[in-house]
């Protein structure tokens, strides 16, 4: 048997999200994936480095597909590479293949993930539309300060999507940044704000990164305060509940020791 690591990239407006939950006729991920591994001969079950919802993209999710021996023996990570890359949809790249051992599983060998939010208060492009969402923001000061809070150890119960149930709702953020670029980058009248947040930690909990800066926003904004903000940051009391909209958020990179150049 082999185990390969595959680094794909996709547009998550054309799926249903990564797993398979079919939504007004539109696939996932993940069944788009099999059928092109289907059509080389490939059946494996397909296990990610996490989920995202519907409309939301990814630069670096990483997922593991099995071989059985009947098939091991005829693949090698060039050969996977090169004759899956044409088989995927034009919404799935693959960025990379490695050939990996038993032990290694996307979700549980990860020691850290980054999510990235692309935002405007204007509206985007025509083809920006389904890669960065139309967000009000209020005092960046405000804003930043909201990310800095985020930072370390924390119980993000109230930031979690009601019926995720997962095992335990703590969670650690290691770095919370704000970056703000303009659109086209050129000095005019014409250029317009977007608003970049990078967020990296050991794991994220269901809707948490899109709960997160939906409140921070609303900080910002003034529609809840800073002091309202870091009580629901310590799961004492819930003072904002609306989810920035999807289309902004990537799961932008997940970082294995096993696998250094990922």
């Amino acid at each position: 048997m082999k185990h390969f690591a595959l680094k794909i990239a996709y547009n998550g407006a054309r799926f249903s999200g990564f797993a398979p939950q079919r939504t007004d006729g539109i696939a996932s991920v993940s069944e788009c994936l099999g059928q092109a591994l289907a059509r080389l001969g490939i059946d494996s079950p397909i296990i990610g480095a996490g989920r995202t919802d519907k409309g939301v993209h990814a630069l670096g999710m990483v997922v593991r597909i099995c071989l059985v021996d009947e098939q091991a023996a005829h693949w090698d990570s060039a050969r996977l590479y090169s004759l899956l890359s044409p088989k995927l949809s034009a919404d799935i790249f693959l960025r990379a293949v490695w050939e990996v051992d038993s032990s290694f599983h996307p979700r549980f060998s990860a020691t850290a993930r980054r999510y990235m939010y692309i935002f405007t208060p204007h509206t985007p492009l025509p083809f920006h539309a389904s890669f960065v969402s139309k967000e009000l923001i209020g005092d960046t000061t405000l804003l930043r300060e909201c990310l800095r809070l985020c930072i370390g150890e924390h119980d993000f119960a109230l930031f979690c999507k009601s019926g995720s149930n997962p095992k335990s709702t703590i969670r650690t953020i290691d770095s919370a940044h704000l970056l703000i670029r303009h659109y086209p980058a050129q000095p005019s009248v014409y250029a317009k704000p977007y608003y970049i947040v990078r967020l990296s930690g050991n794991a994220f909990l269901r809707s948490q990164v899109r709960l997160l800066l939906g409140a921070a926003l609303a900080v910002s904004r003034g529609v809840i305060s800073l002091a309202d903000f870091s009580s629901q940051l310590q799961a004492k009391s819930r003072s904002y509940s609306i989810p920035v909209s999807a289309q902004g958020l990537y799961l932008d990179k997940v970082w294995y020791p096993q696998l250094s150049a990922i």
